[in-house]
């Protein structure tokens, strides 16, 4: 079977016409633009890692600092505030790198 929706519609594969084909500028511009996630992509999973590496470092120094100061009770809450705190930006900052880098990926198949 043929495909002769061209001769119904005017649409083919190379736009309306033929007159939807992109200009060399625009090829241009989108190679540069795939070569730019290209080289992005390595560094938003570096990224991720190293925050992920902070947030193990960071988390065992402040309950090993919170073991030493569980005798005084508003010391010790306040370190449990302040972890929880710290926690929670590190979990924020590591799910934008996420998205980033899954929004990357999907960007760099097409």
């Amino acid at each position: 079977m043929t495909d002769d929706s061209a001769l119904y519609t005017g649409v083919d594969n190379e736009g309306v016409f033929g007159n939807e084909a992109k200009d060399e500028k625009t090829e241009q511009f989108m190679a540069e633009q795939r070569k730019q996630l290209a080289e992005i992509t390595p560094k938003l999973q570096l990224i991720l890692d190293m925050i992920e590496s902070e947030r193990e470092l960071a988390l065992g120094y402040i309950a090993d600092y919170t073991d030493n100061t569980k005798d005084d009770p508003d010391i010790y809450r306040a370190e449990v505030k302040a972890t929880a705190r710290y926690r929670k930006y590190l979990e924020e900052l590591k799910t934008k790198f996420t998205l980033a880098l899954r929004e990357a990926k999907r960007n760099d198949r097409k």
